[in-house]
């Protein structure tokens, strides 16, 4: 059969050929695959383009939750005159000035042993050191085989931390090396005593101390005279944090820091308007070009849409005031215009107003409340419109291709059975040929004779 099959065509002089076979198949197919196939890819550009649309709708909900959170509308900053301080100002902070007058830092208790070692030599006759710091007692334990190192470990280990102990190379040729210690804090009860059980001034580990004894730091807020043991002060002024640097004065000036929450809403109208751009591009019409968004007509995309333009237009405080009010301009279309003087200006009148129009009176029934309950039913709900889009196109795709491959299927069948038929039409016209130039020959034959 396969041989007929290749000479297909020799029967008929070209009538019968694969040529044919093929040309009618591709006719076929252009009549019947080809249309499924496009809606195929009407179908996988749905999808794309419904991927697209969730992502801008993902975006703009990450970009309302950042905006509700309460700090970006408390945020404060400082300003300093003066070096003798830094400060970490939190959103908690009063808008306020004062002034600050280091008068002396917080310092530590540094001491260092009495007498020079080699680094590896063992220290002077076993004893008992106990360390007195912040009201508590630490003995430590010195054998006969320690020497500087191993004693430093011990001390920072038994003492929790409190002490930290080191050893130094204080330069000269015989036993340089001693052991210092410090307080890990500063402040008056971080003063360090030392007592050994070895009475023997001569073998005890002794300490000598490097300057004044620790002390607390002294400050004066707006005159006032106050003590910390620290110099990282957060409970003198609430909210503010301050680090005190050297001795002077510094004044400071508390005031609202509105940068981050400006920029914040920019982004947000410049995500809403993406979502809504994009809407209005996949369902219009266009009459010059005769051609179709290609969710042009779907109820899912119109009711994200009016969902989120009714969230815009029915948010209105007490008072009566929109989001105009607020520098944020509808526009034709849909989008938001967003005015950065006009939303500073607000901001400045009353932030108050701002948060509980965006946020609502203590985090509930604001304008993002209200658009994070839509987003999350839009985008995750299970009934929501993008869910429930995805599902559609899913199984009308899904149909699709089930449809194609069956089709394809009877159009192969069918043209197989074809060649098969053409082959054997092939095969009579030939027998019949031959048999006609026999006869014919018989004829030419018979005349020639007579």
């Amino acid at each position: 059969m396969a041989g007929a099959l290749s000479t297909l065509g020799l029967g008929s002089q070209g009538v019968l050929t694969n040529d044919i076979i093929d040309q009618l198949k591709e006719a076929d197919k252009t009549s019947i695959i080809n249309p499924i196939e496009n809606k195929i890819e009407v179908s996988n550009t749905k999808q794309s383009t419904l991927s697209e649309i969730k992502k801008l709708v993902t975006e703009l909900k990450d970009q309302i939750v950042s905006l509700s959170e309460p700090e970006l509308y408390q945020n404060k900053t400082s300003a300093l005159t003066g070096s003798s301080i830094t400060a970490d100002v939190s959103s908690s902070a009063q808008i306020q000035n004062f002034d600050i007058n280091v008068k002396s830092l917080a310092t530590r208790d540094i001491q260092e042993s009495t007498l020079g070692f080699s680094y590896d030599e063992a220290l002077v006759e076993p004893q008992t050191l106990t360390f007195n710091i912040d009201g508590k007692d630490y003995d430590v334990e010195v054998g006969i085989t320690d020497n500087l190192k191993t004693v430093a470990e011990k001390i920072k280990t038994t003492t929790d931390g409190k002490i930290e102990a080191s050893v130094l190379n204080t330069g000269g040729d015989t036993d340089p090396y001693k052991l210092i210690i410090k307080s890990a804090d500063t402040g008056v009860d971080n003063k360090i005593t030392i007592s050994s059980t070895e009475a023997d001034p001569t073998k005890s580990l002794a300490f000598d101390r490097i300057g004044d004894e620790p002390k607390d730091a002294e400050i004066e807020l707006d005159g006032i005279t106050v003590h910390r043991a620290s110099n990282t002060v957060d409970d003198l002024v609430d909210g503010v944090t301050l680090n005190l640097q050297e001795e002077g004065k510094t004044s400071v000036k508390v005031t609202a820091d509105n940068e981050k929450l400006i920029e914040e809403m920019g982004l947000f109208a410049k995500k809403y308007n993406s979502v809504i751009e994009k809407l209005s591009a996949v369902t219009k019409y266009d009459e010059t070009n005769k051609s179709a968004g290609v969710f042009q007509g779907a109820s899912e995309i119109r009711t994200i849409t009016s969902s989120l333009q009714s969230i815009i237009g029915e948010t209105v405080t007490s008072d009566g005031k929109t989001i105009a009010d607020f520098g944020l301009e509808p526009q034709r279309g849909g989008t938001l215009k967003f005015d950065e003087a006009d939303f500073k200006e607000m901001l400045t009148s009353d932030t108050g107003k701002v948060e509980d129009f965006f946020r609502g009176t203590d985090g509930d029934n604001g304008l993002f409340n209200k658009f994070e309950d839509t987003l999350f039913d839009i985008a995750t709900s299970s009934t929501g419109a993008l869910k429930s889009l995805n599902s559609n196109i899913e199984n009308n795709l899904s149909a699709l291709l089930e449809e194609q491959t069956k089709a394809q299927t009877r159009l192969d069948d069918r043209y197989a059975i074809m060649t098969k038929r053409f082959a054997a039409f092939d095969g009579v016209i030939a027998r019949l040929s031959s048999q006609s130039t026999s006869i014919q020959s018989m004829i030419d034959a018979q005349y020639a004779d007579s």
